[in-house]
């Protein structure tokens, strides 16, 4: 590697994953190290008491680089003095808890960037709340690897996987910060995940009658609304759950969406049916959300129970919840409606399509939805009336 300079450091991107190093081979041990957040700060490596130890000099923007050149040359000379300087900076500001970081994750990153942040607390209350008093220092990824496989056989291997992107996530955060201790890297990369299979699971139309009787049958009026909603909109469950009734638009019949998972507003058109079930709830009158709940959101949240309970009843197997979403699309497809049309209802974030999507107006959605609807509920359309040919008269 050749002598470190600005304009590598500037050219150099982050990685997919944890971090690399560029070094200096002018000065041994002298080297910037970039994480996959994109974070850059300078380091030295050197020998204290036969082990290798790493020092963090600084952030690259508050130290140029010949001032983190010129703290390099001094760390070493401390050290071959005896000092630790790695030792006396984690003594002077102490190493921080497992809980401290995950409350930073969750309030500088999840909830800024994830609509689902509440997935991310709830997933470290429930399987990683006996870290929390924990130092950072103290994780490996033997642990993790453990926890992993633990989880994969109590949860099953999907929610095992999620578990360890998100570990991943938060240890990366704190390289990003500058929290991990010195020398220490993210435990949770190299975890093999369990493999997933993709999902095409979609109601067939004896599934969906089956599935709308045993909806009439459900007790919980708002859980009956938002599943047979969720079925009619392709509306994503966090989405449907968290809106208000200000972001229904009665007169134009669109349910406006402020941030999606996509990262981007989006406006869903409600078919006649879905309306009606709309005008029929009883919170138009007494709260702000369409599916008010007792817990501190103010609206429901967990849907799981009532499903369970829906899809016992409608003896289905191996269905879940977001399956009908997927359900919508594939009829919508049966029914000749375009990819990017099939898109454009169901807000995916196709890069290479969504120039298209933007071009698109609410029309021809609507249609797809109006006639799906019909079709989901057993309802036939009515058919237009010929208009009487007028007869010519010779006059």
């Amino acid at each position: 590697m050749p002598k470190l300079t600005k304009t590598i450091i500037d050219s150099t991107d982050p990685p997919e994953q944890g971090q690399i190093f560029v070094r200096d081979d002018l000065f041994a041990g002298f080297a910037l190290r970039v994480t996959s957040g994109g974070f850059k700060s300078f380091v030295w490596e050197g020998k204290i008491k036969g082990q290798t130890k790493r020092v963090t000099l600084g952030q690259y923007g508050v130290l140029t680089l010949d001032q983190a050149r010129a703290r390099a040359f001094e760390t070493k000379a401390r050290i071959l003095k005896g000092e630790d300087p790695a030792r006396e900076k984690k003594e002077k500001h102490g190493e921080i808890t497992f809980k401290d970081l995950s409350e930073k994750y969750l309030e500088q990153h999840a909830k800024i960037f994830k609509k689902t942040w509440e997935k991310d607390k709830s997933r470290i209350d429930n399987h990683l709340e006996n870290w929390k008093g924990r130092r950072l220092s103290t994780f490996s990824r033997d642990e993790i690897t453990k926890l992993h496989q633990r989880i994969g056989a109590d949860n099953g291997k999907y929610e095992a996987n999620r578990i360890i992107d998100l570990i991943r996530k938060i240890f990366n955060c704190a390289l990003d910060w500058g929290m991990m201790p010195e020398g220490l890297m993210n435990p949770a990369v190299r975890i093999k995940k369990f493999p997933e299979e993709k999902r095409d699971r979609f109601l067939t139309p004896d599934e969906v009658k089956k599935f709308m009787g045993a909806l009439e049958l459900e007790p919980d009026e708002y859980w009956r609304a938002y599943f047979a909603l969720s079925l009619l909109t392709g509306a994503r469950r966090s989405e449907l759950l968290s809106a208000r009734w200000e972001d229904i638009d009665f007169s134009t019949a669109i349910l406006r969406i402020p941030m999606t998972k996509a990262g981007r507003p989006h406006q869903v058109p409600i078919p006649k049916a879905a309306l009606k079930i709309l005008e029929e709830l009883p919170s138009l009158k007494k709260s702000e959300w369409l599916f008010p709940g007792p817990g501190k959101t103010g609206h429901l949240t967990e849907p799981k129970s009532a499903w369970r309970r829906i899809i016992k009843k409608a003896e289905l197997q191996k269905v879940r919840i977001h399956d009908l979403r997927r359900t919508l699309g594939s009829w919508l497809a049966a029914e000749g409606a375009s990819l990017i049309l099939i898109g454009k209802t169901l807000n995916h974030s196709n890069v290479s399509t969504s120039a298209i999507y933007a071009r698109l107006n609410q029309d021809p959605v609507r249609k797809a939805l109006e006639a799906n609807s019909l079709k989901m509920l057993g309802i036939k359309p009515k058919k237009k009336a010929k208009k009487k040919r007028s007869q010519k008269v010779d006059r």
